[in-house]
């Protein structure tokens, strides 16, 4: 990182002195160079002949350089080869470095006014619509830095819901950007760009082309929270329906960037990548992070980690019908439980986090259910702030997502994810001798990792907290049951059930609607007494008496579920408003009590008391209105505002946070 930083001055320091000199002789109508470039791809070709010379072999001079002078040159190489490596892997000083090599050499061979007509600034001519946003984010980057995106997205509105377009609802509103909403913006900031702007300008465009990720590579570096590659647009040349009533929103196939903003996705149809085959070379360069091995026709997708922790899901024909990349980034969210769902206009927000503390306190199996895109991660990476700091925490997940460590860096906690060699399966047998007093599984996807994580939560760890895509308490249970079965462990429906729910007492399950998410539900499963009689035998009417034992044999084995669903608190969407449901039943509420550190018990006590069963101990009149002071009640004092998390992870060599 360092050896980066150093090098990136070293170039940068030389590019400033390179522009000055440039600019310095061509006011003085001194000829520097010859035109030899006259098109976007000679230069590009130039660019790539001068890398290759400046990493080849030394020549015959070599022997008339002293030690010192050698010493300097392989240094220089060793740097040069390594960004190389490392830049088409997104990382920002390699970038850097490489950006600096290509901005030396078109200041030396390509003149101001052929880069002025290139870029679309000549006055004859405009920028297309790729350039026109790097020229946008260019200068948006220069006062707002990785936050230029969501400016100028908040600055015009341009995140607002529009008339869907193609096929679509009567009324149905989406999500998108056109060519011509940019094209008002460019033109409404009225940028007169400097000659060195300009440069600047062009030199990314050379290295997006070169090695870098294309007409994303700019956005890919901003505070978004994901993008998908590939996902819209015909691939037999169609576009959508309804131009004639909105001509200005297309969907072709190379037009197909989705970007993740504000709990939306958003589609940039202005972003052209060109070509499929475009799409094809900037999903190979994005997935190679850890040298994963190859994209190929048999092995048809890939879940990876990128270098700044994103996770990245690849596919490829023939297993996708184009090819395809979803990215959901990594960041450091230090929100506490009361901030995430105590939000302006919503009512019981805090008794909902408070009763989520409880709960955590209560040394009981969590589920965190959820659709993709609810905030489940990130609602967990919250709660854990809750836990004593005394207990350690092993988190398993199929690829890195929550990052506890770093949250929570005060904490023994250790972290694994299955690897090709390594599955799920063989880590959480590992992890039974871990010493784990939590255990954390990030997506509880496959028969057997559900398998495992039922027998891991009776014997493993004081509690185990996981999520999963179920949409009601009852497919949780009954989907976890088939799961038991299918891994070959239980082959009674009904002995799997009552496992699964010995285990499993409560759900919070997440809603995103609107653009909003909220805990639509917390549900306590409880199961039934195995006590329940069954029906009297009448001697009087013995053939109606045995078809109503039978009956009810019959239903017991197959039919018949074994536990019931309780909501204790719910969301109701039409009022913003956590209404209160049923109190929790007797057994989980002693369970939940025994197990509240002591300085906790009265506490609950009285807030259960009061909200559930409506009367009020020792005058509590509730729970406190929140005050928004994270130090109040985040374990790690240390890392409570961006700030503060930003400097901690400075101090980290594997990390890059500008």
């Amino acid at each position: 990182m360092v050896d980066y930083l150093i090098a990136t001055a070293i170039v940068a320091s030389a590019g400033g002195l390179s522009v000055a000199g440039f600019m310095h002789k061509k006011a003085n109508n001194i000829e520097v160079i010859e035109e030899e470039y006259q098109t976007f791809d000679d230069i590009l070709e130039g660019i790539k002949l001068y890398i290759v010379e400046q990493v080849k072999d030394d020549d015959i001079r070599i022997n008339v350089l002293s030690d010192e002078e050698l010493e300097k040159r392989r240094l220089r190489k060793l740097a040069i080869k390594n960004a190389l490596k490392m830049a088409p892997n997104g990382v920002r000083e390699a970038k850097l470095i490489v950006k600096g090599m290509i901005k030396k050499w078109v200041i030396n061979n390509v003149k101001l006014e052929k880069i002025y007509e290139l870029v679309g600034l000549s006055g004859e001519s405009e920028p297309d619509d790729n350039i026109m946003f790097e020229i946008l984010m260019y200068k948006y980057q220069q006062k707002y830095g990785v936050y230029a995106f969501s400016r100028w997205m908040e600055k015009y509105h341009l995140a607002d819901p529009k008339p869907a377009v193609g096929i679509a609802r009567k009324g149905a509103n989406a999500y998108y950007v056109t060519a011509a909403e940019l094209e008002a913006t460019y033109h409404a900031e009225d940028f007169h760009l400097t000659g060195e702007e300009v440069l600047d300008v062009f030199v990314t465009l050379l290295y997006e082309k070169y090695m870098g990720w294309g007409a994303i590579d700019t956005i890919a570096e901003m505070d978004i929270n994901g993008y998908n590659i590939g996902v819209s647009g015909s691939l037999m040349g169609a576009t959508t329906q309804d131009n004639e009533a909105n001509p200005d929103s297309i969907s072709e196939a190379t037009n197909s960037f989705w970007c993740y903003f504000k709990s939306n996705y958003i589609h940039l149809q202005f972003l052209d990548f060109g070509s499929l085959e475009e799409i094809r070379r900037i999903t190979q360069l994005m997935i190679r992070w850890g040298n994963p091995g190859p994209l190929t026709s048999k092995k048809s997708y890939m879940v990876n980690t990128m270098h700044d922790k994103s996770r990245i899901l690849a596919i490829r024909p023939e297993a996708g019908e184009a090819w395809g990349t979803f990215v959901r980034k990594f960041s450091l969210d230090i929100k506490s439980p009361e901030e995430l769902i105590i939000k302006k206009g919503v009512i019981g927000g805090e008794i909902c986090a408070k009763l989520i503390e409880y709960l955590m306190l209560g040394q009981i199996t969590i589920a965190v259910t959820g659709r993709q895109g609810s905030g489940k991660t990130t609602l967990m990476k919250a709660i854990m702030g809750y836990l004593p700091p005394d207990w350690n925490i092993r988190v398993l997940e199929m690829a890195p997502e929550l990052y506890l460590r770093e949250l929570y860096p005060n904490r023994e906690i250790f972290s694994v994810q299955e690897t090709q060699n390594v599955s799920m399966e063989e880590l959480q047998d590992a992890f039974k001798k871990a010493d784990a007093t939590v255990t954390v599984i990030g997506e509880v996807a496959t028969d057997p990792v559900s398998a495992r994580m039922i027998q891991l939560a009776m014997t493993g760890s004081l509690m185990t907290i996981f999520s999963h895509h179920a949409n009601t308490a009852k497919d949780l249970v009954l989907t976890l049951r088939n799961s038991l079965v299918n891994a070959g462990g239980f082959s009674n429906m009904n002995t799997a059930e009552r496992q699964v729910t010995d285990v499993l007492k409560i759900n919070i399950h997440l809603g995103f609607e609107d653009g909003k998410r909220f805990i639509k539900r917390i549900t306590e499963i409880r199961q039934f007494s195995e006590g329940i009689p069954y029906p009297e035998y009448n001697a009087k009417n013995p053939e109606a008496a045995k078809y109503e034992l039978d009956k009810e044999y019959y239903n017991r084995e197959t039919d018949r579920i074994s536990f019931s669903t309780h909501d204790i608190l719910r969301y109701n969407k039409d009022t913003d408003t956590y209404e209160i449901g049923e109190c929790f039943s007797d057994y989980l509420y002693e369970r939940l009590y025994e197990a509240m550190p002591q300085q906790d018990k009265a506490g609950f006590k009285n807030f259960i008391d009061y909200y559930w069963r409506g009367k009020s101990n020792n005058g509590y009149t509730g729970v406190p209105e929140f005050n928004g002071q994270k130090e109040e009640i985040k374990a790690e004092p240390e890392v409570y505002n961006e700030d503060s998390a930003r400097a901690f992870l400075a101090s980290l060599s594997d990390y890059s946070l500008e």
